[in-house]
């Protein structure tokens, strides 16, 4: 019914806002899956995000304190999980809604070194995939650095498609990948 409802309203959006019609009754936001708990982010969850940038992206960070206190407090357009494995936070990912399009991008996920490889990054996307499909949008999209194998990989196995090559896409000048997931069929 709220997969319905939300369908319904995300294609007479026309200035109001995703953030207002988030209430997902009829979901479990806060969930235990392999001994790690998911949820969804707030600010207090923001300098951890910052330390997981530093640790993943070798002591670069990506994205300002300002850019996720933006998405995760004022963008009504945005939604960030948590992952949290032994007492700290180990991993996020956000998301942008695209009304146009009834889409949702995928802007960032980062699972701190040390707990790579377990699954965490995947079930961040998993959830962020039930969250969407639940509220009937119909397509995931993303990019990811064309280098980085073992995250296309990933997205791959979670039934994401290449779709274009982002030459120069990076700051770097590194190429990117844009992928897309349709929900439709997989709801």
């Amino acid at each position: 019914m709220i997969k319905q409802l939300m369908h319904t309203i995300f294609k007479k959006f026309e200035g109001q806002v995703f953030r207002k019609y988030r209430t997902f009754d009829d979901v479990d936001l806060d969930v235990i899956i392999d001994q790690a708990r998911y949820r969804i982010s707030e600010s207090e969850d923001i300098v951890s995000f910052l330390a997981i940038e530093r640790d993943v992206y070798e002591g670069e960070t990506p994205w300002t304190f300002s850019h996720f206190e933006h998405e995760i407090k004022a963008n009504d357009w945005a939604i960030f999980l948590t992952a949290e494995a032994n007492g700290q936070i180990v991993g996020f990912i956000g998301a942008r809604f695209i009304p146009e399009k009834n889409a949702v991008h995928l802007s960032n996920l980062a699972v701190r070194s040390a707990y790579q490889r377990q699954g965490i990054g995947s079930n961040l996307v998993k959830r962020m995939t039930q969250l969407m499909g639940q509220l009937g949008i119909e397509r995931l999209t993303l990019e990811v650095k064309r280098d980085n194998l073992a995250a296309q990989a990933m997205y791959r196995e979670l039934g994401f498609e290449t779709k274009e090559i982002l030459t120069r896409y990076y700051d770097n000048q590194l190429d990117g990948l844009w992928m897309e997931k349709v929900l439709s069929a997989s709801i």
